[in-house]
């Protein structure tokens, strides 16, 4: 195996920012709302979206950790290239913020903190898949339902990432207050880096490449469906934490199937689809 399929020492030391960021921001929203909301300075007037933002970026520590551990470059290129697309998406949240007019009470410091720490997430992650551009890619093993599966969950984040990124007003046909529009902008963004990731997931299908990121889809949509569960027991909301309840229990079951099978396939249809390959 060529060098470049592994991971050099500080390139694990490199991703342990993002990993950091996503253990940080992902848990304490997802966890404690309420105090997240004051630490950062906004009203926190919808927490359910505060705990869906936390689901989606805990879910890149997770996989991160894990791909890190293994080392190689196959076990967190499609990884990389959703923390890329998250935090491209982060810039354009913060950049959104700062030159709002309508921003109330002025730009929070968290949002200078998020927009320096991205810009070095972006500047790691762009330089790794450039050093990493000519490593041989792994042939195709994964079964034909698994790619209509990653097909249906790659439409879902799109839609769930991108409504939340550019028009976070449409949340008010839910019931929400909408106004702490940094905070759904960062969901978005989170969530959009998965439907990317769904993009490339389609384009490898091996299974050294998207097992992970299919760990790090199931932590997302599994934290999700216990974070919409909780909201409608305690009477939050009912619409859209029921709407992504049903989403995510059908996503997290399919995930379950599929790591179970290990994509699907056996391991002697594997085998032999990488000998005929």
């Amino acid at each position: 195996m060529d060098i470049s399929s592994r991971l050099s020492g500080l390139e694990r030391w490199l991703l342990v920012l993002p990993l950091a960021g996503g253990a940080f921001f992902g848990l304490f929203p997802l966890l404690v709302p309420g105090p997240f909301a004051t630490f950062t300075g906004f009203p926190g007037n919808d927490p359910f979206i505060y705990r869906l933002a936390g689901a989606a970026t805990f879910g890149y520590a997770v996989a991160l950790g894990l791909g890190m551990r293994q080392g190689t470059w196959a076990a967190v290129r499609l990884i990389v290239i959703a923390v890329l697309t998250f935090n491209l998406a982060s810039l354009y949240a913060c950049s959104f913020e700062i030159i709002s007019p309508n921003t109330n009470g002025g730009v929070r410091l968290v949002v200078y903190l998020i927009l320096a720490t991205s810009l070095i997430i972006v500047a790691i992650t762009g330089t790794m898949l450039y050093r990493h551009r000519k490593d041989d890619k792994p042939a195709p093993n994964i079964a034909s339902w698994v790619v209509t599966f990653i097909v249906i969950a790659t439409v879902l984040a799109t839609a769930f990432g991108l409504t939340p990124l550019f028009y976070p007003q449409l949340n008010h046909l839910f019931g929400f207050k909408v106004t702490d529009l940094f905070l759904y902008r960062q969901a978005g963004a989170a969530t959009l880096g998965y439907a990317v990731m769904g993009v490339f997931e389609l384009r490898s299908r091996n299974w050294q490449e998207i097992r992970y990121p299919l760990v790090m889809a199931g932590v997302f949509n599994g934290l999700s469906f216990l974070a919409a569960l909780l909201t409608i027991a305690l009477g939050e909301s009912l619409l859209l934490p029921a709407v992504v309840a049903i989403a995510t229990f059908g996503v997290t079951t399919a995930i379950i199937v599929v790591l179970r099978t290990k994509g699907g396939t056996s391991t002697e249809e594997r085998a032999t689809s990488s000998a005929q390959a």
